[in-house]
């Protein structure tokens, strides 16, 4: 059973994906990703995740962002696709929170093996499959 992880900071939207996930047959870690006030995230604070770890796909919300002990913010995404390079990463938002522009540029620049995912279902479907299936063929 491939595994994917889920950080996206609708949680509503993400359980949503995670029910879907689930049906399709795929195991689902789900992170809800930075909580306020803090906004702390274990990648920024020890530079690796222990969810992600595990993942065959990511599927990242592209503003989810988490603040280091430095004060410095971070974009999970991007920070998370660098990490590991060899994972495919599919990024989505809700219909209402379209991402900064730049912000979706710039991930999908730094790190090859991330896409937008698909909007419709059957696509979304599809397109999770082939990536995962991909993912289990590369070293």
């Amino acid at each position: 059973m491939r595994t994917i992880l889920i950080a996206h900071r609708d949680a509503d939207f993400a359980e949503q994906l995670t029910i879907g996930l689930r049906a399709w047959g795929y195991r689902v870690i789900d992170c809800p990703g930075p909580l306020p006030p803090a906004l702390r995230c274990i990648r920024c604070d020890k530079g690796y995740c222990p969810l992600s770890e595990s993942a065959d796909l990511m599927i990242y919300d592209p503003d989810l962002f988490a603040i280091d002990d430095g004060g410095r913010q971070h974009n999970l995404a991007l920070d998370s696709a660098l990490a590991h390079p060899e994972v495919p990463m599919l990024l989505t938002w809700t219909g209402t929170t379209e991402p900064e522009a730049e912000t979706l540029r710039m991930i999908l620049a730094a790190a090859p093996r991330v896409r937008v995912a698909a909007r419709e279902p059957a696509a979304l479907r599809s397109q999770i499959s082939a990536l995962v299936s991909q993912a289990a063929v590369m070293p």
